[in-house]
């Protein structure tokens, strides 16, 4: 994948926008931040699908093979990104049949996007990202949380976390857009 100067850019702000999450003493629950960056990635190629969706309330699960075939596009996105973080990363791994999952994220899937997704949008519309181009930048995004908080929670879990939240940003239909406060 050709990463833009926008998308890089969008990167550094996303993990930045992360960190808004912290709770006490600014310290920042990793499956949390991990999950939240995950989903924003996944809300964002949600969007993406041109889905017909009158009527269907926000939260909603909505299977789609679009979804089917963008989520592990988004995880082998982070794959590379951590690849370029520590060469020696064995990917195969990763996602296995016993997945450690760590704590449940603090936030659930509506909370998380409610309080990213606004800011979020509108960075990626000033640098001119669309819908994909916005969901991968977060996919690389995701990767660069995964990589600081491993040291708490280990590559697996932040991994497994990471790729459970692409999914469920695949297939959840997102809040509705406005900003966080409101």
């Amino acid at each position: 994948m050709q990463v833009t100067e926008a998308q890089r850019k969008f990167v550094g702000e996303l993990v930045d926008l992360v960190a808004t999450l912290s709770g006490k003493e600014r310290e920042i629950h990793p499956e949390t931040a991990i999950a939240s960056a995950a989903r924003l990635a996944g809300s964002f190629m949600f969007r993406s699908f041109d889905l017909q969706l009158e009527g269907v309330e926000p939260g909603t699960l909505i299977l789609s093979k679009e979804a089917d075939e963008k989520a592990p596009h988004l995880t082998e996105i982070m794959t590379a990104s951590l690849k370029m973080f520590d060469d020696a990363l064995d990917t195969d791994k990763l996602g296995g049949p016993h997945r450690m999952m760590g704590e449940e994220p603090k936030l659930e899937i509506a909370q998380s996007l409610k309080a990213l997704q606004f800011d979020a949008m509108l960075k990626a519309q000033a640098h001119g990202l669309n819908p994909i181009q916005a969901a991968e930048a977060a996919a690389i995004a995701t990767s660069h949380v995964v990589k600081e908080c491993i040291g708490h929670i280990g590559i697996d879990v932040g991994f497994n976390v990471a790729a459970a939240g692409f999914t469920e940003g695949c297939k959840t239909v997102p809040p509705v857009l406005k900003p966080p406060s409101a």
